[in-house]
C-alpha cells in the first residue's frame, strides 16, 4: 500500500495497468488523472498461451503506450513463481526501468469491488471465488482450469453448448448451426471436434460458445437451462464451501459478481438460486457491473514508481 511519507508521483509519472485472461489481454495507462493509453489484445494466460501468443498480445494491448514508470498486471496463471516470471520479463523487456508488479488476476475484481464486500465470484474464461481474510491476504477456492474445474466458466458453458450440438446437430435452429460454423469453421460435428483438438488451448475456443448456451437458457429451451443449472449449481457448492471455510463469522455474506460470464440474466438467475439451496447463510448478490481493470489501475496507482 502507499506509504502516505512518500513524495506523490511527478505529473508525467505513467501508471499502466493490466488485466490478462484465457481469452483478452486489456490495458490502461493513467498519468496526471488522465488516461494517456487503452489497448486490447488476445490472450494473456501464461498457462494456457504459449510464448508467440503473449507477446502478440500484451503487444497489442500496449501498442502506443507511452513509457511506463510503474506497471501492474492482474494476470490468471500466475500464481507459480515461473509464470509469474515470465510476464514479469515480457513486460521489463518493453518498459526498461519501469516498477514491474505481476499478480493474480482475481486481485483486479476484489479491488474493483464496493467497500464492505465480503466475496467475489468470479466467471470468465475461468472461475474463481475469492475474499480477503484479515490479515490483508486473500483465500481463493477454485481456479483449477477447465479440464479438472472452472465450473460455470465460460469455457465449461461453451464445452456443454458444443457437446449438445455434435451429438446431433440437426436438433438445433440453423442460427444455432450458423454461430457453430462461426467459431468452429463449420457446423458439421466432425469440424467441430477437429476445432476444437486442433489448437493448443481450446479454452478461448468454447469460451465464445457460452454464449449459444446462456442465449438458449434465455429462451427457455428445457435443454440449455439443465446444463447451465449444473453449471452454476457447481460453482454455487464452490461458493458455498468458500463461505463455510473462509467466512465463518460473517453471518450476512455480500458478494460480487465479476466477468463476462454475468452478463447473462440467465446464469445470474440460475447462480443466485443454486446459491439459495447451497448455504444456510444470508448471501446478497449484488446485480453492480465492476470492470477489473478499474482495480488493477487502484493497484498501480498504490505502487511507489
Amino acid at each position: 500500500m502507499t506509504n502516505d511519507l512518500q513524495p506523490p508521483p511527478a505529473a508525467d509519472d505513467v501508471a499502466v495497468a493490466i488485466d490478462a485472461g484465457g481469452s483478452s489481454t486489456r490495458a490502461r495507462a493513467r498519468s496526471g488523472g488522465a488516461v494517456v493509453h487503452e489497448g486490447t489484445g488476445g490472450p494473456g494466460n501464461p498457462v494456457s498461451a504459449d510464448l508467440p501468443t503473449l507477446r502478440a498480445s500484451y503487444d497489442a494491448a500496449l501498442a502506443g503506450c507511452p513509457p511506463a514508470d510503474r506497471i501492474v498486471a492482474c494476470v490468471s496463471g500466475t500464481t507459480h513463481e515461473p509464470m509469474r516470471a515470465l510476464i514479469e520479463t515480457l513486460l521489463a523487456e518493453r518498459f526498461p526501468g519501469a516498477v514491474v508488479r505481476v499478480l493474480p488476476d482475481y486481485l483486479a475484481p476484489i479491488m474493483a469491488a464496493p467497500p464492505r464486500t465480503d466475496l467475489c465470484i468470479v466467471a470468465g474464461t475461468g472461475s474463481v471465488v475469492c475474499s480477503r481474510d484479515p490479515a490483508g491476504g486473500y483465500r481463493v477456492t477454485g481456479g483449477r482450469g477447465w479440464i479438472l474445474g472452472d465450473h460455470g466458466s465460460a469455457t465449461r458453458l461453451g464445452r456443454a453448448a458444443l457437446e449438445y450440438f455434435v451429438a446431433d446437430p440437426r436438433r438445433v435452429p440453423a442460427a444455432f448451426a450458423g454461430a457453430v460454423r462461426n467459431i468452429a469453421g463449420g457446423s458439421d460435428w466432425q469440424t467441430v471436434v477437429r476445432a476444437v483438438h486442433g489448437v493448443p488451448n481450446p479454452a478461448p475456443l468454447l469460451a465464445r460458445a457460452a454464449p449459444l448456451l446462456t442465449s438458449a437458457a434465455e429462451d427457455q429451451q428445457h435443454w440449455a437451462i439443465g446444463l447451465l443449472d449444473d453449471q452454476m449449481s457447481a460453482l454455487a457448492r464452490s461458493t458455498a464451501w468458500h463461505i463455510q471455510q473462509h467466512l465463518p463469522g460473517t453471518q450476512e455474506v455480500s458478494a460480487i459478481l465479476s466477468g463476462g460470464v454475468w452478463t447473462s440474466r440467465a446464469a445470474r438467475s440460475s447462480f443466485t438460486r443454486a446459491l439459495e439451496r447451497a448455504t444456510s447463510r444470508a448471501v446478497t448478490v449484488s446485480q453492480e457491473r465492476i470492470d477489473p481493470l478499474d482495480g488493477a489501475v487502484r493497484l498501480a496507482g498504490e505502487i511507489d514508481p
